[in-house]
């Protein structure tokens, strides 16, 4: 049975660098208690301690047996002592901090939580380390900003310095990185539900694509003038279309247009274009800045293979086009990803245009044996590559039953029955739909 460690840690970290025993370390549930001792001394003989002055030293020596038991507790103790010698390295450059940890016993206790309970913080944590400002900041543990507010906090940053791409990047991305952490603390401390925190990430992408979306213009513009008169939209699909997205997912994006004129209007720059090629060029920078890499990462990987025909067809769509498309041309599973999709970023009365056009697709009438035939061969064959359930563990995404299945299932009585439940049309998200459709007594 292990003693009581903290007494036992703290005599352990006085005595080093030069004595002190790692079977305290072992005791406190470092199961490689040798490989813990020496990275604990290296830390100790390392310069950023060394140099402390006194009252640091006394407030590092408060703070570091507590930090110590945490990352005894976690799952892979090793790997949370290293970052969190990595973390402190910094913490040492910084006094305030230390100051801080040793004199709030809230930011010291979600420094904890982090270290010995969320594998996903930790990892964030240790890759950015701005996200310890937000860490530390007592509005962690607050109430969280609404969809106009995360739109807002993106749209304004770097407003004016449009010029300097790789700035407003880079401070988008530090503001996507500290609010997805806030999200992500909330979720971890039972302030809001999976369900909340996937719709909140969902719409601090919407604003990164919204502030994204103007510097792409803004450099398009630059170049070739603008095409008078016309519109642009970007619409969401999958997790970000259905509000559903998780720390991790990447965007699923389809760009529309329409230009009076059409192919004929050209922008109005000293090196015009075509309507077409103006905006196609718009829609390649917009995916080429979300994927660039700053020093916060790159904002986000993105998916344009849900366009109309797919990575054979044109990145961007005229209106018009892209109607006839999912009117005459469109497979049933094209149908079904156009249930979770929806408008969001660009100019409204397109967005609007779109949902009139997504609408009328939905709801037109269809034979129910032939679309109940084209839904399971598609779920057979997409559960067939990519459903890695084994004798072991179940896959819940892609196993048989799993969410997916889900998934399919609501999107088939979305397709089938909407014609008579218009009201099935709004919701985009699982919880919505069946929400929607319990309340239609569907399910009964």
């Amino acid at each position: 049975r292990r003693r009581n460690a903290p007494d036992a840690l703290t005599a352990y970290w006085r005595a080093l660098p030069d004595s002190g025993d790692s079977a305290v370390l072992a005791d406190a549930g470092f199961i490689e208690a040798g490989n813990a001792d020496a990275v604990l001394r290296d830390f100790a003989r390392s310069p950023g301690v060394r140099g402390l002055s006194d009252s640091a030293r006394a407030r590092l020596d408060r703070v570091l047996p507590a930090l110590l038991q945490a990352a005894a507790a976690s799952s892979e103790p090793m790997l949370a002592l290293k970052r969190l010698l990595s973390l402190l390295h910094n913490v040492l450059r910084r006094s305030a901090y230390l100051a801080l940890l040793d004199e709030q016993p809230a930011a010291l206790a979600r420094l904890l939580e982090v270290v010995s309970r969320s594998a996903l913080l930790e990892d964030r944590l240790a890759a950015y380390r701005l996200l310890l400002d937000e860490l530390l900041d007592a509005r962690v543990a607050g109430p969280l900003p609404g969809r106009e507010a995360l739109h807002a906090a993106c749209f304004a940053v770097a407003q004016g310095d449009d010029d300097d791409a790789e700035a407003v990047l880079q401070s988008l991305n530090e503001v996507r990185q500290a609010l997805s952490f806030r999200i992500a603390m909330a979720l971890r401390d039972g302030r809001q539900s999976a369900a909340e925190s996937a719709r909140q990430l969902a719409w601090l992408a919407d604003g990164v694509v919204m502030r994204v979306l103007h510097l792409a213009d803004h450099e398009v513009a630059s170049a070739h003038g603008r095409v008078a008169g016309a519109r642009f939209a970007v619409l969401g699909y999958g997790s970000l279309g259905g509000e559903e997205l998780g720390f991790g997912s990447d965007l699923d994006l389809v760009f529309l247009y329409d230009a009076p004129g059409g192919e004929s209007t050209h922008s109005d720059g000293a090196r015009p274009l075509e309507a077409s090629r103006w905006f196609a060029r718009l829609a390649q920078k917009v995916v080429a800045l979300l994927g660039a890499v700053t020093g916060a990462a790159r904002l986000f990987d993105v998916d344009v293979r849900l366009r109309p025909d797919g990575a054979k067809g044109l990145l961007v769509s005229s209106l018009a086009s892209y109607r006839d498309y999912q009117r005459e041309r469109a497979w049933t599973w094209e149908h079904q990803a156009l249930v979770r999709a929806r408008f969001v970023a660009g100019d409204e009365t397109l967005g609007a245009a779109f949902e009139d056009v997504r609408a009328q697709t939905l709801a037109r009438p269809r034979d129910a044996t032939a679309l109940c035939g084209d839904v399971v061969a598609m779920r057979r064959r997409m559960r067939a590559e990519l459903d890695r359930s084994d004798a072991a563990a179940f896959d819940l995404k892609q196993g048989e039953g799993g969410l997916v299945d889900l998934e399919f299932l609501l999107q088939y009585a979305v397709l089938a029955e909407s014609v008579e439940h218009r009201d099935w049309l709004q919701p985009r998200s699982t919880p919505r739909l069946i929400r929607a459709m319990g309340a239609g007594a569907w399910f009964g």
